[in-house]
């Protein structure tokens, strides 16, 4: 150890570049306290935070990975079952499919893997989510239509999948029609929305096609965009 006319201390080394210059390992017990003054003990952060630099001159703060405008994951699902249980929903048939509301269907996750019950609750009976905590959302689905119960003749057709906003109003925030030939027996879709949601706003993820049809496998990914 040397110590220097300014008060300097360094470990290690005969030249500290800063107050305490440690040319080594250091190994800290208990806490690390950071921020302060020469008379204020200063902060030990909480579970789960990171330490965080302010540029040069400033101290070190603790915080979260979230609060740093990272995308949080607040929820995962996974569609494991096919609905309806037997038969299929009835298509829009030779009707425009962008005009039919009446046989649009829910797409339902009936696991949920994650959920965080501070951002949205999520109802898997009617697989409608309810915003908790306003802000931007970032929804991803991915959905498969199932068509291998439809007879020769009548697969191809047209397939639409939507986020849609339900309430205060109805609104598509995302959507995506694709076109299919004969014995198309599956057809997936990906689509992706981000949104700002504010308290009890609710939203779902809606699918059609132009003949019957049934919705299989399929999964979600909702994430919050932090402040």
């Amino acid at each position: 150890m040397s110590l220097n006319v300014k008060a300097q201390v360094g470990i290690e080394t005969s030249t500290p570049q800063n107050t305490l210059h440690v040319n080594g390992s250091l190994q800290v017990v208990k806490d690390l306290n950071v921020g302060g003054d020469a008379k204020t003990k200063g902060n030990s952060g909480n579970r789960g935070e990171v330490l965080m630099s302010n540029g040069s001159g400033s101290a070190p703060s603790w915080g979260t990975i979230e609060s740093q405008n990272f995308l949080k994951v607040i929820f995962v699902g996974n569609k494991t079952d096919i609905n309806p249980s037997s038969g299929s929903y009835t298509g829009t048939g030779s009707n425009p499919i962008s005009t039919h509301e009446s046989y649009t269907k829910t797409y339902v996750y009936n696991v949920s893997n994650k959920i965080d019950n501070n951002y949205l609750k999520y109802n898997s009976t009617t697989g409608v989510f309810t915003v908790i905590k306003p802000g931007y959302y970032n929804i991803v689905p991915y959905i498969t239509y199932d068509l291998s119960l439809n007879g020769n003749g009548y697969t191809a057709g047209t397939a639409k999948s939507s986020i849609q906003k339900v309430s205060p109003a109805t609104e598509t925030l995302a959507s995506i029609s694709t076109g299919h030939g004969e014995r198309t027996l599956a057809v997936n879709h990906n689509l992706s929305s981000i949104t700002y949601f504010n308290t009890n706003d609710t939203f779902r993820v809606r699918c059609v096609y132009t003949q019957n049809f049934r919705l299989s496998a399929g999964n979600i990914h909702i994430s919050y965009l932090t402040p």
